[in-house]
């Protein structure tokens, strides 16, 4: 545990220090994996760098030695993107984005750090997770091992992941033995969906109001605007207007 927690952050001339609260959570992130927890949440407001605490996370426990191969999921291609040629480019030389077309079983295993969409493990191109949860498992099956990854960071992970019986939710459960990162902004509780009841109590929470009073978000207020609009207006395609 000593060796973990003391090992520093990433820092380079290119990149800034974390900020008091993302030290915050990558600390508390990093010591409960240190004592031996697999599931746990970051509630974090958007906009206060959520994948920068992330990568954090993810280079001090690389550096470490205590996790070797970590999957990181998102819901939108560009999310994930842009958390390889940003806020995770130091370990671009240890990435692979994963492609069921192009990716071979053999040499697909020599990478540290991979990413993918929900979407395309499960085997679908749509937003949904409905289809067949058998051939959702086989299909990433094929190239990885149950125990193949020992860190898992699930972003946004308020949707598909969080309900119990979707397809997104089988793949957490196939790597079941890593330890399991949640993140979100706004966190699900409902009858059907929850996130706390898979990834417990959030580890740690900064919320919008503490980030506007600190001054890293932009403050807002709400202004009420009565029209004179009664009726909407169709366009009518096809005529010039006169």
């Amino acid at each position: 545990e000593r060796k973990i927690v003391s090992q520093p952050y990433y820092s380079s001339q290119n990149t800034y220090d974390p900020r008091y609260y993302q030290r915050n959570a990558i600390n508390r992130t990093v010591e409960a994996i240190a004592r031996g927890q697999n599931r746990l949440l970051l509630v974090m407001a958007t906009g206060t760098g959520k994948t920068y605490t992330a990568f954090q996370i993810v280079y001090r426990l690389l550096k470490s030695g205590l996790k070797r191969k970590v999957l990181y999921l998102a819901d939108r291609n560009i999310l994930v993107d842009q958390s390889i040629q940003q806020d995770f480019s130091p370990l671009e030389k240890t990435i692979h984005k994963i492609n069921f077309a192009k990716d071979d079983p053999v040499t697909v295993t020599s990478h540290e750090v991979y990413f993918s969409l929900y979407q395309q493990l499960a085997g679908n191109d749509e937003n949904e997770d409905d289809g067949n949860s058998d051939e959702t498992v086989e299909r990433f099956a094929k190239l990885f091992s149950k125990d193949f990854f020992d860190l898992v960071i699930v972003d946004e992970c308020h949707r598909g992941s969080a309900k119990m019986d979707s397809n997104w939710r089988r793949i957490l459960e196939y790597f079941s033995s890593a330890a399991q990162i949640g993140m979100t902004a706004t966190p699900k509780e409902t009858k059907y969906i929850s996130n706390i009841d898979y990834f417990g109590e959030p580890i740690y929470t900064y919320s919008l109001r503490e980030g506007i009073e600190d001054g890293f978000l932009a403050p807002f207020k709400v202004i009420n605007v009565q029209t004179d609009i009664s009726e909407g207006w169709r366009p009518c395609y096809g005529q010039r207007d006169k």
